[in-house]
């Protein structure tokens, strides 16, 4: 895989991540990373707190792998958060600029960087995932995924809506919660579907973050 232009500060920034979260969850993730030879690769993850974004860049510092990250534009183009993001090299992405950010994101693939996105595109209510573990997601993942002749991996990343929930602030609780990081298997994209092929990735990371929930990962 190749390293991102900004890997330094990247990994500088996952570390710090690491600590910052340490007076609110308990990090939990697997010894290793199994990352596909010679194939593009996407991580995609579910999405229930501002929170996974620490996480998952205080996960990809513990692996010493840097990515491209598409995050939303308000985020990324400007607020208090955009200096640190670009920064980081994330790609701005909004229902007006999905063409030029899928662009970049295949761009960044066939350069052999990873890129990594959350196809559900918002922070999803609890009561959107209640039943199937996840959202509802967007087919911009497998127009990507299929640009670029990648292969992509489901994460899921459960417990951060207890570290902090949609709509309300950070909570520090006397018995820090766990927060598990799990990857799935790689999958495949093909045929022309986009949603189809989409909606049946979510149905595997619903699943896996199920089992994870359960303990069964």
């Amino acid at each position: 895989m190749t390293p991102t232009e900004q890997h330094e500060q990247f990994l500088r920034a996952g570390r710090w991540s690491a600590q910052l979260s340490r007076p609110f969850a308990r990090l939990d993730y697997p010894e290793r990373m199994s990352i596909p030879a010679h194939r593009p690769l996407v991580l995609a993850g579910n999405h229930r707190s501002f929170f996974d974004v620490f996480v998952a860049l205080a996960v990809f510092a513990r692996f010493g792998v840097s990515a491209r990250l598409l995050i939303r534009s308000d985020l990324v183009d400007s607020g208090m958060t955009s200096s640190i993001l670009q920064g980081l090299g994330s790609i701005s992405t909004s229902s007006a600029k999905r063409q030029s950010a899928e662009d970049e994101a295949v761009e960044a693939l066939r350069h052999g960087q990873m890129v990594s996105l959350m196809p559900e595109g918002r922070l999803v209510r609890e009561d959107e995932w209640q039943a199937a573990g996840v959202g509802s997601a967007r087919p911009g993942l497998s127009r990507i995924v299929r640009r670029a002749g990648a292969t992509v991996i489901p994460v899921a990343i459960v417990g951060t809506e207890l570290v902090w929930p949609r709509g309300g602030p950070p909570r520090v609780r006397p018995t820090r919660p766990v927060v598990r990081v799990r990857f799935g298997e790689a999958m495949e994209m093909v045929g022309d579907d986009d949603q189809g092929n989409t909606d049946e990735f979510m149905a595997h990371l619903g699943a896996l973050v199920r089992r994870v929930e359960a303990g069964g990962v």
